[in-house]
């Protein structure tokens, strides 16, 4: 009786450990498999959806630590829904790569024109030497400062466009036109209707 009663008792302890086993050879496959698939979409998805590539990045990171500290579920749970959500952001990407090139195409065709006149009007205060009535020397020294870095902020957006970086490319575009709306104000000069959409 007490054989059978340790056999039956060694049977159970020998299926739970080839469970457990099974489980964690089960994240495991599925943690590879949401890998494999997000490094043939990661770099399209990143130049596009940087958010979103981010957070399939932490999600990965997140189901290894998982399994690394022993929580099986959790690290198969996670790790088997991210080919289906790899999958749904892979599908949306055209559309919305056409979307931020449209938005793209709008802002690169009035931007540069905009730099460009805001150079003209610094460079004219600066050649008479007058300041704008209200403007100190050291606010017009600032808009100065913030106009380099709209130009320098442009050549860095037009760069991204270059190699497919649409999201950081409007990123940096919004960020000269933030720029440029701090210069016109600093100086107390009109701010164009191009910089207020």
């Amino acid at each position: 009786m007490k054989r059978t009663l340790g056999l039956v008792v060694l049977l159970v302890v020998g299926l739970a450990l080839a469970s457990c086993g099974a489980q964690k050879q089960a994240a495991t496959t599925a943690i590879a498999t949401a890998e494999t698939a997000w490094t043939a979409a990661r770099d399209n998805v990143a130049k596009i959806l940087p958010d979103d590539a981010k957070g399939i990045d932490d999600a990965i990171a997140a189901a290894r630590a998982s399994l690394e500290k022993g929580d099986v579920k959790a690290a198969l749970a996670s790790a088997q829904e991210l080919p289906g959500k790899i999958q749904a952001l892979s599908a949306g990407l055209e559309a919305k790569k056409a979307e931020l090139t449209t938005q793209w195409q709008s802002l690169s065709a009035g931007l540069p024109g905009v730099v460009a006149e805001v150079q003209k009007k610094v460079d004219a205060i600066a050649k008479t030497k007058r300041l704008p009535a209200g403007v100190d020397q050291a606010t017009f020294d600032d808009a100065r400062n913030s106009l380099a870095q709209a130009t320098q902020a442009w050549t860095e957006a037009q760069g991204a466009q270059s190699s497919g970086n649409l999201a950081d490319a409007l990123a940096k575009a919004t960020t000269v036109k933030d720029l440029l709306v701090k210069v016109l104000t600093a100086l107390k000069l009109p701010v164009p209707a191009a910089l207020q959409a």
